[in-house]
């Protein structure tokens, strides 16, 4: 070969080397690019994620101030300054002024419509009060609580207090008018408490809360943040961006920066608070890009000088992160991503594996007892962590050939090698009792309680062996729940036939329905001053043939699980409304009648639209049907609820409250609702009948709150002479129970209540 050749194929190979190079160089920086790009986002995401956290906080709080102002509005609803004595208003402001001070309230004012305005300063003195001589913000916020609605003010500087302070005012209700405005006001220091609990993002970031016009509110800021926040009086900041970010706080997007300042690179980020209308301001450093930066250019270098090195390092960089990608896939496939314990899938495989090898295995699902309270209460983080810790504890006590897996959100399905009940019940007990201590997370006094399900795979003989474990199991444990208090449950033929029950209940539902095996049956419902017969509530017996009964407490929990209680719903209120419509045909009297309803007939979109049209379709009054609800229902949307019950009233219905102290709803829950008559749950009756004096004060107060808030009670669980002297002592409205009757059915209710001039027979 010439050495022109040679030379031309050197030329050839070095402007192969060189366009390999510039490809090498160009996606070399490239990835940089992109790698610094994820990594900016990274970095901006984990800001808005932190400041979401303050900002649910800020509205929690908001929420929670409001609601301690309305609640302590409703106590002023009946009650102006006119109506009482100087002294009594003292005395009321001051109970009223213990639980402000409480909620952090650091100055309460009175402005009656009608009356002389007033306030308890932060030393608890009742003084005169004018609403010229508050605040523009204060008179701002109380003026439109004058129309009707709650206000809380952006954060504003208080020159009788001395410091800066945030206001709160919502309107006083008495008799569905507005009689008043109740106002308070509270510190920003509830600001820094907030953000000192949420925390910064790291050791050189800080968080603070700035007014629109810069003025810090509050702050985590450490020395290298200290110049950034004051707008006007920081030199850290050039003019564009200190013009930039005080436009940011005037927004309400989220918004992200970039800067310099004492030789760090920082990031921030300004989001708009949903609560108030200042800005959280979160600050950051960018703490390690640098030394990714230098080693990708390294990196870079390398490439266009060792490119074949790099080609071979590509193809192995290919095996290895497809071989990660595996492990990854294989992890995701077999494991739960939170605990890392196997997955069902992977259950079923090992228990397939265990059955060639003729092995058996008792499966035991361990649930945790109210678990979505303890999610709500101690946040979604900490009961994570409090599922890792069960995790550990299942795998120190998994013996050779055991193995568990994470079901479902809470519970664990462990197979263990023993069929011995007994011994499986030792060892469940053991593993619950360690586990109710095993989290850091979760405080020591509060009880962590666990149930448990078990079956063994000697039972399962169908074509679907690992199917029907989980169903025996799931079966068990739904039974041990039922017990409300920590059990362990074993699956045996009464649970099969509990689940036959339960599969012919929904097999054979509609045609029940569509026959009329539904029947209804009516207890009364008594007048507890006059003995005189006021109503009747509506009951459901599913009869068989005319002779097998199927009570409730066997097919409603089923019927609410698969929804089939919002057409059977449908169908009591047509059999109240045929059986009023009956008995106005035979020329008597009739008696309103109450219909329970689901909570899911609730968010049905024509529900109001149906139930006037069965009313309709009878000629009966609305009047005379009232539609009783669960306490659960009112706690889950109030307003939503408010708003259906006022469609409801406005067609003419009655709206009654049942169960009421079964569940969680208190006074407050009450005073939101505008229900007609409240239903004292049978508990009551029965704590204040052989308790202590303090479970009747309950019981009085309950009902007296009622009356002021022009709602008729009824006690449950009437069952002597004594319940009925001890609700006519506390002034309660009616009484419904055994002493008057046991539920019967409708022709027997009509022959002894509505056709029977003696009254009630007993029974």
């Amino acid at each position: 070969m010439d050495e022109q050749k040679i030379q031309s194929n050197l030329k050839k190979l070095a402007v192969v080397f060189i366009v390999v190079f510039l490809l090498i160089g160009g996606v070399s920086h490239y990835l940089f690019q992109s790698v610094t790009n994820l990594y900016e986002e990274s970095i901006q995401g984990r800001l808005a994620e932190r400041a979401v956290q303050y900002n649910k906080s800020f509205v929690f709080k908001m929420n929670a101030d409001l609601q301690t102002l309305r609640a302590m509005a409703c106590m002023l609803a009946d009650a102006t300054i006119q109506d009482i004595t100087p002294q009594g208003t003292k005395y009321l402001l001051w109970n009223l002024w213990d639980a402000g001070k409480a909620a952090d309230f650091v100055r309460l004012c009175y402005f009656p419509l009608n009356g002389e305005s007033v306030q308890l300063n932060p030393q608890g003195q009742l003084v005169p009060l004018q609403l010229e001589d508050e605040t523009e913000e204060m008179q701002y916020i109380i003026q439109h609580a004058m129309e009707g609605k709650s206000y809380c003010s952006q954060a504003f500087y208080d020159p009788v207090l001395g410091y800066n302070t945030l206001g709160y005012a919502t309107p006083i209700l008495t008799g569905g008018k507005i009689s008043g405005v109740l106002a308070c006001s509270v510190s920003t220091e509830s600001y820094s408490n907030i953000l000192s609990s949420v925390g910064s993002v790291s050791d050189v970031g800080a968080a603070a809360v700035l007014s629109e016009d810069g003025k810090i509110l509050a702050s985590t800021r450490t020395y290298q943040t200290e110049g950034f926040y004051e707008l006007e009086e920081s030199d850290d900041l050039n003019d564009d961006l200190r013009d930039q970010f005080a436009q940011a706080l005037l927004t309400d997007d989220t918004q992200f920066f970039k800067f310099e300042m004492n030789g760090l690179t920082f990031y921030a980020c300004v989001m708009a608070m949903d609560a108030y209308s200042d800005n959280i301001v979160i600050v950051d450093t960018d703490q390690g890009i640098s030394d990714a930066v230098s080693g990708m250019v390294y990196n870079a270098r390398m490439i266009g000088v060792l490119f074949a090195g790099t080609s071979l390092l590509f193809v192995m960089a290919a095996l290895l992160m497809n071989r990660r990608y595996h492990i990854r896939l294989r992890q995701s496939a077999y494991h739960d991503r939170l605990t890392g314990a196997y997955n069902r899938h992977k259950f079923f495989q090992l228990l397939d594996r265990s059955r060639k090898k003729n092995m058996e295995y008792t499966a035991a699902a361990i649930n945790i007892r109210k678990f979505k309270y303890i999610n709500e209460l101690f946040s979604p983080d900490r009961s994570n962590q409090l599922l890792k810790d069960i995790c550990n504890v299942l795998k120190s006590h998994m013996e050779a050939g055991e193995f568990f897996c994470r079901d479902t959100a809470d519970t664990f399905v462990l197979a263990l090698k023993t069929l011995d009940q007994e011994a499986v019940s030792q060892r469940l007990e053991c593993i619950c009792e360690e586990a109710c201590h095993c989290s850091p997370s979760i405080p020591s006094n509060y009880p962590i309680v666990f149930y448990c399900g078990c079956a063994s795979t000697v039972d399962c003989v169908s074509k679907s062996p690992n199917e029907e474990l989980m169903s025996h199991v799931m079966l068990a444990l739904s039974n041990a729940k039922q017990t409300q208090r920590a059990n362990i449950a074993f699956y045996d033929a009464s649970i099969h036939e509990k689940e036959k029950m339960q599969n012919y209940i929904e097999n054979h539902m509609e045609a029940a329905l569509q026959n009329g095996e539904f029947q209804m049956y009516l207890q009364p419902k008594m007048d507890l001053q006059s003995g005189k017969l006021s109503g009747a509530e509506a009951l459901v017996r599913w009869i068989l043939g005319g002779k097998q009964i199927i009570f409730p407490d066997q097919f409603i929990p089923v019927f609410e699980r698969n929804g089939f209680c919002i057409q059977l719903d449908y169908y009591m209120v047509e059999q109240a409304c045929k059986q009023i419509r009956s008995w106005m045909d035979a020329g008597l009297s009739p008696v309103p009648i109450s219909v329970n309803q689901t909570k899911l007939l609730f968010y049905e979109e024509n529900y109001v639209e149906r139930i006037c049209a069965i009313a309709q379709r009878y000629d009966v009054a609305s009047s005379f049907i009232v539609l009783e609800i669960l306490e659960g229902l009112a706690l889950e949307n109030p307003e939503q609820v408010s708003q259906k019950i006022r469609q409801l009233h406005d067609h003419g219905f009655r709206v009654s409250m049942d169960d009421f102290g079964s569940g969680y709803a208190s006074l407050t829950t009450l005073s939101q609702l505008p229900i007609d008559e409240l239903k004292l749950d049978r508990s009551f009756l029965l704590q204040a009948d052989h308790s202590t004096e303090n479970n009747r004060k309950i019981l009085e107060v309950v009902i007296e709150a009622a009356k002021r808030l022009k709602i008729s009670t009824v006690a449950e669980g009437i069952e002597t002479a004594d319940h009925v002297q001890m609700m006519q002592e506390m002034h309660c409205d009616y009484g419904q129970g055994y002493y008057y009757s046991k539920p019967i059915s409708a022709e027997e209710f009509t022959k002894s209540f509505l056709e029977a001039e003696t009254g009630p027979v007993s029974l």
